[in-house]
């Protein structure tokens, strides 16, 4: 599943409610997020509990180096597989 840009509370509501749609993947594209609030950032550590639980490993792919930072700052960064980092190169 693709995010759009924003992964803030207001898109979080939604994103809950349509969890059926992408809940099940092991790996979330984060390529296009441009700004994630804490909101955002517990919706992805309840997505990957949820991942761990079911045996798999979750993976954020093209993640900001932000949403590494703010991952690193909260101390959940260790739920994710190594983050695959988008550069301001990509």
């Amino acid at each position: 599943m693709i995010f759009g840009t924003d992964l803030q509370s207001e898109q979080v509501i939604d994103l809950w409610r349509r969890r059926d749609e992408w809940w099940q993947q092991d790996s979330l594209d984060l390529s296009r997020i441009s700004s994630l609030d804490s909101a955002g950032l517990a919706l992805l550590v309840k997505w990957a509990k949820a991942v761990l639980a079911r045996g798999g490993q979750p993976l954020l792919v093209g993640a900001s180096a932000d949403i590494h930072t703010l991952a690193t700052l909260y101390g959940v960064a260790s739920l994710f597989q190594p983050i695959a980092q988008q550069t301001e190169d990509s």
